[in-house]
């Protein structure tokens, strides 16, 4: 770290958003937002999750999830099913429709990332600001900095 953590900070801030911009404009050709692509994700890559546990890896509350399941099985991106050992709880899961949406989602980002990786290696500072100046914002305080952070 340099000794100016907020140029690491103002990097990642716009890297950040490089990255997940990737995925938000094919979600957001399907009528849905980031939540629905977060909810997308895990459900895939955790097959029989509870929305109890999806609530929790996610860090949000259960009025903030309702719209957004119901959104996802409106559209037959998911489905639930009752757990085998209590058929109270509801576990859920993506249908085939689910799994290529998030591919496709997934391929978006990998292929950025790969790009910038073939490009600029493993340096952190490299990778950070290759993704920054992707976003219009950090074209504005990019001269008040150099390479090291320093202003």
């Amino acid at each position: 770290m340099t000794k100016n953590s907020d140029y690491e900070h103002m990097l990642f801030y716009f890297a950040y958003k490089t990255f997940i911009n990737a995925a938000d404009e094919i979600i957001e050709q399907s009528g849905m937002n980031r939540q629905h692509h977060r909810f997308l994700f895990f459900i895939n890559k955790l097959p029989g999750i509870t929305t109890k546990q999806l609530l929790k890896v996610l860090e949000i509350s259960k009025q903030g999830s309702h719209s957004t399941l119901k959104t996802l099985k409106a559209k037959d991106l998911i489905y639930e099913q009752p757990a085998p050992d209590d058929r109270r709880v509801k576990q859920l899961f993506v249908t085939d429709t689910g799994a290529e949406l998030v591919t496709k989602l997934n391929s978006a980002q990998n292929k950025l990332m790969q790009e910038v990786f073939d490009q600029y290696g493993n340096d952190w500072y490299d990778i950070m600001g290759k993704l920054a100046e992707y976003r219009e914002g950090f074209q504005d305080i990019k001269p008040l900095i150099d390479r090291d952070g320093h202003t």
